[in-house]
């Protein structure tokens, strides 16, 4: 998801997590975005065992949404390269949900101001695997796609454009 941190509207590409608890951001945003914080020195332990630290916490700081909807989060600095990530007090605040349909797809979906809700597929159910850049400037939404192997045939990988990589049938030598 692309946002616009601050009232500078720094424009950055922020991960989004249903399973952590902290909106976190590297350090390197905030030296050059202007957001005003408070230091921190406190480390976490992430699920991997790997420590995070975290340097500084910016209260209600103002991003813009892609869709040009503008709301306050609460960021946490961290150090190190890292990625953003908004995770569920983002989600929360802003009413975005992940939905799955068996049918259609993966949908990252939120409310807009006039009460609809925006769906934005992420994954078709057809095809295996996540899209591996804006969904607009892609056809598939997957990183492999899997062709069955239903009469003893090999597979080989075939690169495309994009990084996408399809698995396609090779017939065997017998």
């Amino acid at each position: 998801m692309e946002i616009f941190i601050g009232r500078e509207e720094y424009p950055i590409r922020a991960l989004v997590d249903t399973g952590e608890e902290l909106n976190m951001i590297p350090e390197e945003v905030e030296i050059k975005s202007p957001l005003t914080t408070r230091k921190l020195n406190m480390n976490l332990r992430g699920i991997g065992g790997h420590i995070t630290s975290l340097v500084a916490l910016s209260k209600f700081t103002p991003i813009i949404l892609a869709s040009g909807e503008e709301t306050q989060v609460q960021l946490f600095i961290e150090k190190g390269s890292v990625h953003t990530v908004l995770q569920r007090p983002f989600l929360e605040d802003n009413y975005i949900r992940l939905e799955f349909s068996h049918k259609k797809a993966e949908i990252f979906s939120y409310q807009e101001p006039d009460g609809k809700r925006l769906c934005i597929p992420i994954c078709k159910p057809q095809e295996i695997g996540w899209q591996a850049g804006p969904l607009r400037e892609m056809d598939l939404c997957n990183m492999a796609k899997l062709v069955r192997n239903t009469k003893g045939k090999k597979f080989q990988k075939e690169k495309r454009e994009n990084t996408i990589i399809k698995l396609t049938q090779k017939t065997q030598d017998l």
